[in-house]
C-alpha cells in the first residue's frame, strides 16, 4: 500500500498525519485518512482509503499546489480541490480529497 506520508514528503514540504503538535513555518501539509478494508472468500484484500490533503500557506501558493497536483496526476488519481481563507489564522487552506483503492 502507498505510504502517503513518504509520498507527500517528496514535495519537499513539511508533512504530518492528522496534525502538527507545533506547526512549522508555512507552507506545510497535513493529511487525513479513513480506511475501509474489505474482501471476499473470508479474506480481506482490498483497501479503500478516503484521503484528504490540506496545504496551508500564507498566500495562494501555486508552486506548492503544483507539487501536490503533479503527485496526484502521476498516479492518475482523480481528486477534488477546494481553497478557503481562514481569517482567524490568516492563511489559506487548499484541500485535495480523493479515494485510493488498492489490492493487497
Amino acid at each position: 500500500m502507498l505510504d502517503v506520508k513518504t509520498w507527500l514528503q517528496s514535495t519537499g514540504l513539511p508533512v504530518a498525519e492528522t496534525a502538527f503538535i507545533k506547526p512549522p513555518s508555512l507552507p506545510y501539509i497535513v493529511f487525513l485518512t479513513n480506511d475501509n478494508i474489505a474482501g471476499g472468500d473470508n479474506k480481506n484484500c482490498i483497501s479503500d482509503r478516503s484521503i484528504g490533503i490540506e496545504l496551508y500557506s500564507s498566500r495562494i501558493d501555486r508552486d506548492s499546489e503544483s507539487k501536490i497536483e503533479n503527485l496526484l496526476n502521476e498516479k492518475a488519481i482523480e481528486y477534488k480541490k477546494n481553497r478557503t481563507w481562514i481569517p482567524e489564522d490568516t492563511f489559506f487552506e487548499t484541500m485535495y480529497d480523493f479515494n485510493l483503492i488498492e489490492k493487497f
